[in-house]
């Protein structure tokens, strides 16, 4: 691939073309962003997948070897999962191809030492979609609010449970009940595993760490607490102390230490709070600082339009000359949990 300076477009392959990449590839395809060119889209079961509304002149594979062989100058990873997501992510980065990618579990996992190929190879790996969907808390923690010194990071950061809770709040309904509305919706999995015992906002939780606190921890080492037991009761006795359940994510550096505090699990927060007013399927990153104090950011979460427009973002600071790393590399501060 050659380098973007003196370039007028940047060219764009999507590797997975469900809610999220066809997200992407409507928001390439509008005109709106010139500086930007979908050239290929790489899915299984291509035939299946192909549309009308993208240009004629868009190459449709199964393979991604196409991407990287197309003369693409960034490659969109969004077919989700450890595997092969992280092979694809080595394979472009190596061929001199930046990524961006919405993968929390490959960046929360291995993003460290994918942040090093990226740097030997000068090429950029980008995630904001990774964390909280729409909201650009990782660009926030990087250039935002970079001359603080971030003490603690609290979010709610999956919308999955927090629809669920609400629900089970304000509509007086059961858990098993909110789910299904929550699928019924769209809002939901068919299998929720993953949302509701606390394993995603975990992985979000851990990259925040990474950008935010400027520590690694291992994601299987944050403690997590299912939303599953909670009953339409508890919500009645916080309500007496003025206090609603949320599924927080909450990390802080333990003072004079080298120790990180975090965990993921249902409580009660003030009705009142930055944390307690965010309802529904929205998320919020509530960061305090060491000079700057509390700085709360909050959006739709999820969803393939507010993560298209991450996704886009990233595509677009590529396009631009944006700084290489976004987070902690391999060799990086390690950090105990306590």
């Amino acid at each position: 691939m050659s380098d973007l300076k003196g370039k007028r477009r940047c060219r764009v392959g999507i590797a997975g073309f469900g809610t999220v990449g066809q997200a992407v590839a409507r928001i390439l395809s509008s005109g709106i962003h010139p500086e930007l060119q979908l050239t290929h889209v790489c899915n299984r079961n291509v035939a299946r997948k192909r549309v009308d509304w993208v240009s004629p002149d868009v190459i449709w594979t199964d393979s991604f070897e196409d991407l990287l062989d197309g003369e693409v100058d960034a490659v969109v990873e969004l077919i989700g999962g450890i595997s092969p997501a992280t092979e694809w992510i080595e394979s472009a980065l190596k061929a001199g191809t930046a990524v961006v990618t919405a993968n929390k579990q490959v960046i929360a996992r291995v993003g460290g030492t994918l942040a090093n190929l990226a740097a030997t190879q000068g090429r950029h790996l980008l995630f904001e979609a990774a964390v909280a969907g729409g909201i650009p808390v990782v660009r926030a923690l990087r250039e935002g609010i970079s001359s603080d010194r971030l003490v603690r990071i609290q979010g709610i950061l999956n919308g999955t449970c927090n629809y669920i809770l609400t629900q089970m709040e304000q509509e007086h309904v059961s858990f098993s009940e909110a789910l299904s509305d929550a699928q019924r919706l769209g809002f939901a999995e068919a299998d929720p595993t993953e949302d509701v015992d606390g394993l995603d906002a975990q992985a979000k939780l851990a990259i925040l760490i990474s950008v935010g606190l400027g520590r690694r921890v291992e994601v299987e080492d944050i403690p997590v607490s299912a939303i599953t037991p909670i009953e339409t009761v508890d919500f009645a006795y916080a309500r007496r102390l003025g206090c609603v359940i949320r599924q927080i994510a909450h990390a802080e550096l333990v003072v004079d230490s080298e120790r990180t505090r975090a965990f993921v699990q249902p409580a009660l927060v003030p009705e009142a709070s930055s944390l307690g007013r965010v309802g529904g399927t929205k998320n919020i990153v509530v960061v305090d600082g060491e000079f700057g104090g509390e700085t709360a950011f909050s959006g739709y979460g999820a969803g393939g339009e507010p993560t298209a427009v991450a996704v886009v973002s990233d595509l677009l600071a590529i396009s631009r000359g944006a700084p290489l790393a976004q987070i902690q590399p391999e060799a990086g501060r390690e950090t105990d949990l306590v």
